[in-house]
């Protein structure tokens, strides 16, 4: 199979570093999502942007997942060469190539803003060691930032179109950062979709076995950008307020998109009639339901109304 690989450049980062956890501001109501799927499908042409020549990943995943993202809830764009180098840049001041740390990326983009002139809206850590959180994250968020080692034998399976799996004794060649937007796919030990988890690296798709996830993964990220605003995936998945708290207790500074208020519930007929009656001393009795032109009574009489329509009478 012709398929040229790429470098490496994902350096690691401070597990210490404040970080917001996805964990806490899910909602637990993932929308109806199968137990295979595949968010990468309807994109193909994926490019290289530099990184068979330089370490610059974790840019190339930044634009990847913009791609993605503009591409299933906007439109599409892909954010060229020009733009990837001057992300890579913020980490490489002067044609430097020595990688990047994703965490510092991802602050960048929230601060800063990408190359592309779009805001990252704010980041979270995806416990990457729960498989439940990885799919709902992709499910709510359509794909997640991937880092993780690439071991000797990766380099072959992607020669040959097969899944990336885990061996012991196999060197690790170094840090790299990939966009995954994809779970579940039927084992096919022929095929590079043949994993579980899928991902793109190096303009070609392939898959994580799930065996590699859990020894060579070492962090996870879901990004929120201006695009999830208005998707129902998203709005009913995350727990927003939840999520802007935590983003000003680490930052300082409010959330920067307004926060819808928490849906509140359906209107009580039983309350709203025992308030009513509370209001005017009435204790229930038939004669309170008449109307006699007295405001009170009046409320009495349509709380009263309202509760027999709910319960059908």
């Amino acid at each position: 199979m012709n398929r040229e690989r790429g470098l490496y450049g994902k350096l690691p980062g401070d597990p210490a570093r404040p970080r917001i956890r996805l964990a806490r501001s899910l909602t637990g109501v993932v929308p109806e999502y199968p137990a295979a799927a595949d968010y990468l499908a309807q994109l193909g042409g994926w490019q290289m942007l530099g990184n068979d020549r330089e370490g610059d990943c974790v840019a190339v995943t930044w634009s990847n997942l913009r791609r993605l993202t503009t591409a299933v809830l906007a439109t599409e764009f892909y954010p060229p060469m020009d733009q990837v180098q001057a992300l890579y840049a913020t980490q490489n001041p002067g044609g430097q190539d020595n990688g990047m740390v994703i965490q510092t990326c991802l602050e960048y983009l929230v601060t800063h803003g990408g190359p592309d002139g779009v805001k990252a809206l704010g980041f979270a850590a995806v416990d990457f060691t729960n498989p439940a959180e990885v799919k709902a994250a992709m499910a709510i968020f359509g794909a997640v930032w991937v880092g993780f080692e690439v071991l000797a034998v990766n380099e072959a399976e992607f020669d040959a179109g097969l899944p990336w799996d885990y061996a012991s004794g196999s060197a690790d060649v170094g840090g790299h950062s990939v966009l995954a937007g994809g779970y579940g796919v039927p084992v096919r030990p022929d095929a590079a979709l043949g994993g579980d988890e899928k991902f793109i690296t190096w303009a070609a798709e392939t898959s994580f076995t799930d065996l590699a996830w859990s020894r060579l993964v070492s962090e996870c990220w879901a990004v929120i950008w201006p695009e999830h605003l208005g998707s129902r995936e998203f709005m009913a998945g995350m727990d927003l307020a939840t999520f802007a708290a935590d983003y000003t207790a680490i930052t300082g500074r409010p959330f920067p998109a307004p926060v819808p208020a928490p849906p509140q519930p359906s209107a009580n007929p039983d309350l709203a009639f025992a308030a009513a009656l509370r209001a005017t001393g009435h204790d229930g009795r038939p004669w309170a339901f008449e109307s006699h032109g007295h405001e009170a009574t009046g409320r009495v009489a349509a709380a009263a109304r309202a509760w027999l329509a709910a319960k059908g009478l």
